[in-house]
């Protein structure tokens, strides 16, 4: 019995995913010539001097994911970051075919113990790292 609830927990988790993009309330941080940034404000998360938030890369034309040779338009990640250095790493993101987040999910990677990298001024970490921890 413990394994069908959990197994109904999975798939239920599984059928929540594409519809967890559509409805995120995604916020335009700006864009260049090869993509857009957007943020979903609503899972900003503060913990001391950490904070962590979901963001989008919408690709303007598509690239090419260079394990699979699949064609890559946007990704949604959670990056953490720690406020008082400027640093941040990725603990997960998802590569998607389709734009905004939509179409099949061409890799999904998990790096929760990924090191610290600097924010470089100029780059889309920069925009989201003023969001994350600039926002009170």
């Amino acid at each position: 019995m413990k394994k069908l609830s959990a197994l109904i927990t999975i798939i239920a988790g599984l059928m929540a995913l594409p519809a967890t993009n559509a409805l995120a309330a995604w916020t335009e941080l700006g864009s260049n010539d090869a993509m857009t940034v957007l943020v979903d404000l609503d899972t900003l998360k503060r913990d001391g001097d950490k904070a962590q938030i979901l963001s989008m890369l919408d690709l303007k034309k598509p690239g090419v994911n260079p394990t699979s040779k699949k064609a890559v338009s946007s990704l949604i990640g959670l990056n953490e970051y720690i406020c008082s250095n400027g640093t941040y790493r990725p603990i997960e993101f998802k590569e998607f075919a389709g734009a905004k987040g939509s179409g099949k999910v061409v890799t999904d990677n998990k790096s929760p113990d990924a090191p610290f990298e600097p924010v470089v001024s100029g780059s889309w970490t920069a925009g989201v790292f003023n969001i994350a921890c600039k926002a009170k």
